[in-house]
Order: C-alpha cells, then sequence, then structure tokens
C-alpha cells in the first residue's frame, strides 16, 4: 500500500496544479471573432485543437450584441475577444459587457481583442491595455495612434514564474509575430511576460481585474506560426484554465 500511495498522490498533485477536475464540464469558450470568422477560425484552430478541458464556439461582433445579454450569460464561461472593431455598439449592450464582467465572467484579450470597441473608453479599463487607432483620452491623459510590425523576433522573459499560468513554460523563448506599441496600460495588471524588443511595448502577458471578473491577456497574437508555438499554446490554455477557476 505505500509503494501505491506515492503515485496517487503526485498523480492527484499533477491533476489539481493544472486546474482541471476530470469530474468537470468542459469550460464553454465564446470566441468573438473578427470580420471573417471562417478564416479566423481556422487561423486559431492550433490554440484549440487536443484542448479537451473546452468546447467552444465563434462569434461575429454582431452576434456578440445578443451574446452580451443577461438572459444569455449561460452559454458561456469565458469570454475570448479576438476582434477588431471601430464602429460604434449600442449603449445597452455596453451596458450588458461591464454588467456581465463586472459580475464576475472572465474574459480573454488576444491581440486584437486590444483594438475592440475602440472609440469606447470603459473598455480599455475592462482589459487593461488598449491599442489606439485614433487620438484618444483616458483618464484625462491624450494618446496618439499606436504602432505596429510584422514578422519580429519578440524574445520573451517570463516575469512571475510562480503564477499558475506560467507554470511548464520555458523561462525565456522567442515569438515570431506582430509587435504593438504605444499602447494605454493600467497601472493595475499583473505582468506575465516582458520582452527587450526596441519597438514593442514591455509588457506583453498580463492578468487583471474588472471588478468581480478575472482578466487575462496577451499582445501578440497575429498569427499563424506562433500558435503552433508551444509556450504561446502553453500560455492560451493554462489562461483559459486559470480563468474558469
Amino acid at each position: 500500500m505505500k509503494r501505491l500511495f506515492v503515485p496517487l498522490v503526485f498523480m492527484a498533485f499533477f491533476v489539481l496544479s493544472m486546474g482541471c477536475n476530470t469530474n468537470k464540464e468542459p469550460v464553454k469558450l465564446a470566441f468573438i471573432s473578427g470580420m471573417n470568422p471562417v478564416f479566423d477560425t481556422i487561423l486559431y484552430a492550433p490554440l484549440l485543437d487536443n484542448f479537451k478541458e473546452v468546447t467552444w464556439k465563434a462569434y461575429t461582433t454582431e452576434e456578440s450584441i445578443e451574446l452580451f445579454k443577461p438572459e444569455n450569460k449561460g452559454l458561456y464561461d469565458v469570454i475570448v475577444f479576438y476582434a477588431i472593431c471601430l464602429e460604434e455598439i449600442p449603449e445597452s449592450t455596453k451596458q450588458h459587457i461591464v454588467e456581465v464582467i463586472s459580475k464576475g465572467k472572465p474574459a480573454f484579450i488576444l491581440h486584437d481583442g486590444l483594438l475592440t470597441y475602440n472609440t469606447w473608453p470603459e473598455f480599455a479599463k475592462i482589459s487593461g491595455m488598449k491599442y489606439f487607432m485614433s487620438a484618444q483620452e483616458v483618464d484625462g491623459v491624450r494618446y496618439g495612434v499606436s504602432k505596429y510590425k510584422h514578422n519580429q523576433d519578440i524574445p520573451i522573459t517570463v516575469a512571475d514564474k510562480k503564477h499558475f499560468i506560467t507554470q511548464g513554460m520555458d523561462e525565456q523563448f522567442v515569438l515570431h509575430d506582430e509587435i504593438y506599441d504605444a499602447l494605454w496600460q493600467s497601472p493595475d495588471i499583473h505582468v506575465l511576460w516582458t520582452t527587450n524588443h526596441p519597438e514593442s511595448t514591455k509588457d506583453v502577458m498580463y492578468t487583471h481585474s474588472y471588478g468581480k471578473g478575472k482578466i487575462a491577456g496577451i499582445v501578440m497574437g497575429h498569427g499563424p506560426e506562433m500558435f503552433h508555438d508551444k509556450n504561446f499554446k502553453l500560455a492560451f490554455q493554462r489562461s483559459i484554465l486559470w480563468l474558469a477557476q
């Protein structure tokens, strides 16, 4: 019995450390996609392939207006924002988004999610970071248009090695993707990854909160090459599990 006890304890610890319980239902993801959801679905499929702990459905930004209505909050456990949305959304939708997240629905902000609802200042407070498509003001400070650059090698350093999300990934690695710079950043974010790329914002992965809602975000995510990277896939998947806890 003593010989059997140690492996069983180790196995139990491993399951708990991965943040999953084999008796739990899969995490339901609402993946708010871009202007061409069919293309986007193919693009981000590597992040979701073999991710057995989740089920998911892609929504356009137009479809998400219905998604955020209070009667539909049972359709998802975690919201993934991965869409550029420059158009104004109805005031009722803004109120629904604020209510559903502030009361506890978690959200993951992936790359283009930093551009979504771009003319709505409150979404920056929700996401914790923001890419500006036009000159705008946040908390009385004026910001110019943010910057981007494609096809960059981005050195990554794990800033918090003890966080649940960063467990199991390399402490330093390089991603090949698009960089963003000149972003707004909340002083309250908790930084998980940094980069020393001279043309990129320094903090590139983080956690945050909005009311009772947990937020996680990654600045990179243009893909498609990077979506096959083991560290990026691990970061995405563990972020979803952390948010769903």
